[in-house]
């Protein structure tokens, strides 16, 4: 559910509010009238800006719990409401706002509690729990409490460990991704060792076919004093071992060379998925997605398309706080395709800056006009456009006031010019 949320931020909050809405504040509606439905709607209104706005969600719990103050309630099912506010809270907000969240709605869930220990017991022998004693009263809001505080601990756990395992763990399909590169991994540097073991053996055999050669020379030049006529002889024994020493490091070297260009070999398309995990393990919302039928593309092409998302990426690691979303949508067309690459760092940042100095970062129609007449600049996008020029692709690359920034790389004629470069 919490990947949901965060995919679909405001339709999955709109969703899950109007679920409770109905459900859980129809049940208190029929309990305890309209009124009832009044404080679910303030508790419907937390949950729908939980995951969007957070300060808001603590505002409508805060009113929720002065309006079953003020007006006597005691909705036993909004309080599930609450529940679904904190898990929510506790997965998309900050420390602070979390605690807030997580002590709001232990003390909706305890004055609540209050109400119905010391309240009238008409609504008690509704299900079959009259208690009229003080003891019993006492045992009752003890019960209830400690309920209520179990159940808001655990949702608060629940919302931090669906975080942590969606952002620094990963989905199941994440983890399943992990294990197997980790297996490829194992498999070449298995390989690896099985050519180091052949090199060794290779080595030392080419050792000893170089000291024969040394050998040779050394008793060529003894025989050719004594005897001149022995030295040809001897030049045939020392040609016929160098030989057989430049063989040996003939088959050394095509084997290393053949080592270096598997371990050499460039990245492409099939490694993004890898660079996506890797960002949500450093923090940041990243997802990938291929749209239409994916064509063959030779190594060059590839390597070019990884680099400029790489070189994206990179930028929101240099320049965007943590927890921005990132999405690198791949559109397939018949003849080229589109890597639309977009960040909402800005509005992340100015979010951050809400929070901890409380002052709302819009931005001005200054901005919002430069973004408009003023290109983006700077090393990286002139690196990327000189990739996307050698496919006959473009780079255009936009500031979004208030929310981020978006690369689109074009390259209509990439199926034809990959292919006649493979």
């Amino acid at each position: 559910m919490i990947k949901w949320i965060q995919e679909n931020k405001w339709l999955s909050s709109i969703l899950l509010a109007s679920f409770s809405l109905l459900l859980f504040g129809g049940l208190d509606t029929v309990n305890q009238g309209f009124a009832a439905l009044a404080l679910n709607f303030l508790l419907a209104l937390s949950v729908l800006f939980a995951a969007t706005i957070p300060i808001a969600s603590i505002f409508s719990l805060a009113l929720s719990v002065a309006t079953v103050i003020y007006l006597h309630l005691d909705p036993l099912m909004g309080g599930l409401t609450a529940v679904m506010a904190t898990i929510t809270l506790a997965a998309f907000s900050n420390r602070l706002i979390r605690i807030v969240g997580l002590v709001l709605s232990i003390g909706f869930g305890m004055t609540v509690a209050w109400i119905v220990a010391f309240g009238s017991p008409l609504y008690t022998d509704l299900f079959g729990l009259t208690v009229r004693t003080a003891v019993g009263r006492i045992s009752a809001l003890a019960l209830i409490g400690s309920l209520v505080f179990i159940v808001n601990i655990f949702a608060y756990l629940l919302g931090r460990y669906s975080f942590v395992s969606l952002t620094h763990v990963g989905t199941r399909t994440d983890r399943l991704f992990v294990r197997e590169e980790a297996s490829k991994l194992a498999l070449e540097i298995a390989e690896q060792n099985e050519r180091f073991g052949i090199a060794r053996d290779i080595s030392e055999l080419i050792i000893q076919k170089v000291a024969a050669v040394i050998s040779l020379t050394e008793g060529g030049q003894y025989a050719a004093r004594v005897d001149p006529n022995s030295a040809s002889r001897s030049l045939d024994r020392i040609a016929q071992s160098a030989r057989a020493a430049h063989t040996e490091l003939r088959r050394l070297f095509d084997m290393l060379n053949k080592t270096r260009q598997v371990s050499a070999a460039p990245p492409g398309l099939r490694e993004l998925d890898a660079l996506v995990v890797l960002y949500r393990e450093l923090g940041y919302n990243a997802y990938l997605r291929n749209e239409g039928k994916p064509f063959e593309l030779n190594e060059g092409a590839q390597l070019a398309l990884y680099r400029i998302i790489f070189d994206a990426l990179e930028n929101v690691q240099q320049n965007c706080p943590i927890g921005t979303d990132v999405s690198i949508d791949l559109s397939w067309v018949e003849e080229g395709m589109q890597v639309l690459f977009k960040d909402n760092g800005i509005e992340v940042a100015n979010r951050t800056k809400v929070l901890e100095i409380g002052d709302a970062m819009g931005y001005t129609a200054e901005e919002d006009l430069q973004s408009l007449i003023e290109p983006v600049v700077g090393k990286g996008i002139t690196a990327m456009r000189e990739r996307a020029a050698l496919y006959a692709g473009g780079i255009e690359a936009t500031k979004v006031p208030g929310v981020g920034f978006t690369v689109s790389a074009i390259f209509p004629h990439l199926k034809s010019l990959g292919a006649e470069q493979a």
